[in-house]
């Protein structure tokens, strides 16, 4: 005797025949007295599941099973990187629904042998595809097994090798600070440095300091400035020959340079390129990177170049710039 397919049996039931399968491979999606509905119609109409599909496709539903593993490498455990957790769980969830499961790898040691380590123990778990970083400082001399893996780097792309890479479009996010600093009257802002500040905003704000210069045919002299706690006095030099009346910084200050700064942040719209830690005045807004998205890119983008690898098909150098949000009591 035929089996009555899902439509005839959700037709019955008054359910979607999608419903009725979850219910079949037990998806805890689906409401229990929904189940056991699905079950005994199904078990009315002599409806036989082959159990190992039943527990392996419940698995699946579950995200319990997983086909492969994928490394994430920082220079940093897990645990010591909290601001980065949004990003890790964002990529573990999409992960998951793609059958990979994440484990997480970090490198303190920048040495030959503690790269090839990694490398050896990757290729004995079976691992394909790495993601790298995100890193605070910039990394040259990484010698990874690069030929053995796919890869995806986190932040900054590397110049050898060319690694396919999802980073923060710092660039667009300088360009809609200067936007908003100037609808709140800023017309000559400029860009303050950080020593402490990664090297992922210095090379942005030094290159965005130059073409708003150009582009606002102001006369400031040096738009991009890098403020010393122990003198003061360069930085009132700076002040009186630029005469600044809107700022953009990486991230809010420590507090020895807060306080050598705070004549200028108590009189002028400002823009951080991180979220601080601290509430801020009406006129200061501050930019949150778009961690959960990095995530979710970083592994689509994996998948397919696992998937390319597999098939023999060749990949070019792809490389992904996400923009920020930008927080503010008044953002168009």
């Amino acid at each position: 005797m035929k089996q009555p397919s899902f439509r005839q049996i959700a037709q019955k039931l008054g359910l979607s025949a999608s419903t009725v399968s979850r219910a079949l491979h037990k998806d805890p999606r689906i409401r229990p007295e929904t189940a056991k509905r699905v079950m005994d119609a199904l078990k009315e109409e002599g409806y036989e599941l082959d159990p190992a599909v039943s527990v392996g496709m419940s698995k699946i539903r579950q995200r319990s099973f997983y086909r492969e593993s994928i490394a994430w490498c920082g220079t940093a455990p897990r645990e010591s990187c909290p601001w980065f957790e949004p990003m890790f769980q964002s990529a573990e969830d999409y992960g998951a629904r793609l059958g990979y499961k994440i484990e997480h790898f970090s490198f303190e040691r920048d040495s030959s042998s503690n790269f090839q380590q990694l490398s050896n123990k990757w290729k004995a778990q079976g691992i394909k595809g790495v993601v790298l970083g995100p890193f605070k400082d910039q990394q040259r001399n990484l010698s990874f097994r690069w030929r053995d893996f796919a890869w995806v780097v986190i932040g900054q792309p590397f110049e050898d090798p060319a690694l396919h890479s999802v980073g923060r479009d710092y660039l667009a996010d300088i360009r809609r600070a200067l936007d908003w600093l100037k609808k709140q009257g800023s017309r000559r802002p400029c860009f303050l440095q950080q020593k402490e500040s990664s090297y992922a905003y210095k090379n942005p704000l030094l290159l965005s300091s130059i073409t708003n210069y150009n582009d606002s045919h102001a006369n400031i002299p040096t738009p991009c400035f890098e403020p010393d706690d122990t003198n003061p006095e360069a930085l009132r030099t700076w002040e009186k020959q630029n005469r600044p009346d809107g700022l953009i910084l990486p991230h809010y200050p420590s507090p020895k340079l807060q306080r050598l700064l705070q004549p200028l942040l108590d009189t002028m719209p400002v823009v951080f390129l991180t979220s601080p830690n601290v509430s801020l005045p009406s006129n200061h807004a501050y930019f949150q990177p778009r961690f959960e998205v990095m995530g979710q890119a970083s592994i689509n983008l994996l998948h397919r170049l696992l998937f390319n690898r597999e098939l023999g098909i060749p990949s070019y150098k792809q490389s992904i710039y996400l923009d920020s949000n930008l927080v503010a009591d008044s953002v168009d």
